[in-house]
């Protein structure tokens, strides 16, 4: 049992080093990423600046919901007749 935890605490804590690496990566080198775009524009003083930027981010979370949604493209109509031939 005490070898399985290790595993799984280990992989737990390297997925965990990778992804907060990578957020808080661009912050501390001063280019900032996505997260300091963020802070920026909420702590801009124009309304429509904000307002621009949650347009763009609810569109992009719409269109990668979207993108997921699409159900997988059906299978060409030559696929059916080589199975068919085959059998």
């Amino acid at each position: 049992m005490a070898c399985w935890r290790k595993k799984v605490v280990f992989r737990a804590r390297r997925a965990w080093a990778a992804v907060s690496g990578r957020l808080l990566r661009g912050s501390k080198s001063g280019s900032g990423g996505i997260l300091k775009l963020h802070e920026d524009v909420q702590t801009c003083g124009y309304q429509d600046v904000q307002v621009m930027f949650d347009m763009l981010t609810s569109e992009l979370e719409a269109a990668h919901a979207r993108n997921r949604k699409q159900p997988a493209s059906p299978l060409p109509a030559w696929s059916s007749r080589l199975s068919l031939s085959s059998a």
